[in-house]
């Protein structure tokens, strides 16, 4: 497939994104009710698991139902909206690329891309049965995030996050977790990966306003605004819609 590593720096920046939410939007009902107490006493230098943060989180997301995220790599920064639907995840990003943009919407189990270069219909549905490189490279979010809000925290249980921070209204959590773990069985991290350090600051409410994400001295951050603001993310029309073409090399 006729895609550099430059050409798919978006998606990359995009896929970043996404897990960042997935992280924490994904811990779902195996955290709930878990330490409400050591939520109420743990303070700077504490730890605690980070499952049980990740859980209190998503049931904050998910009270909340919908949101808009920024998100910043390398000099790019991508937008999206984001919502909860029956449990479940739903995402619609924006990113530039090389002056053009990729548009990526993540709703039910399939991730629907927009701007990848030859291809016959506008939009490319990805199947996350399919073995295709890029298919797999959104397995994990579709697996993972979208489909099934309950496995992160599973994948997540035993990581220890340290409270490394308060300020007024807000508490930051960091955590180092190998990216296969946070992927967890059903999905492999590349050849090499190095373990990604991830950094939540939430609110009194326990929402997100930054989830910073770095690894091998990359990073990204995500800031979530506009809490229970009206979001409309549904799969684009099907007559637009076409199964990702892989081009012979040469």
């Amino acid at each position: 497939m006729k895609i550099t590593l430059r050409r798919s720096g978006g998606a990359a920046l995009a896929l970043s994104g996404l897990l960042a939410l997935g992280a924490c939007g994904s811990a779902g009902s195996s955290a709930e009710g878990a330490g409400t107490s050591e939520k109420a006493d743990a303070a700077k230098g504490d730890t605690l698991d980070a499952s049980e943060v990740a859980g209190r989180m998503v049931k904050a997301m998910e009270k909340a139902g919908s949101g808009t995220m920024t998100m910043k790599t390398g000099g790019q920064e991508a937008t999206g909206d984001f919502r909860y639907t029956d449990g479940k995840l739903e995402q619609r990003t924006k990113v530039p690329v090389e002056g053009a943009e990729m548009e990526i919407i993540a709703v039910g189990d399939f991730v629907y891309l927009k701007g990848l270069p030859g291809q016959s219909k506008p939009w490319v549905k990805i199947d996350p049965t399919a073995t295709d490189p890029v298919s797999q490279m959104f397995k994990g979010i579709v697996e993972g995030g979208v489909s099934d809000p309950t496995k992160m925290a599973a994948n997540l249980k035993g990581t220890k996050a340290t409270v490394k921070a308060e300020s007024g209204a807000t508490k930051t959590y960091e955590f180092t977790v190998d990216p296969a773990k946070a992927l967890g069985s059903t999905a492999s991290a590349p050849a090499g990966s190095k373990p990604l350090t991830m950094t939540y600051v939430l609110d009194e409410e326990d929402r997100p306003v930054t989830i910073a994400t770095s690894a091998a001295g990359q990073s990204i951050e995500v800031a979530y605004s506009d809490w229970g603001k009206k979001v409309e993310i549904a799969a684009p029309p099907a007559d637009q819609v076409g199964s990702l073409s892989i081009p012979s090399a040469g």
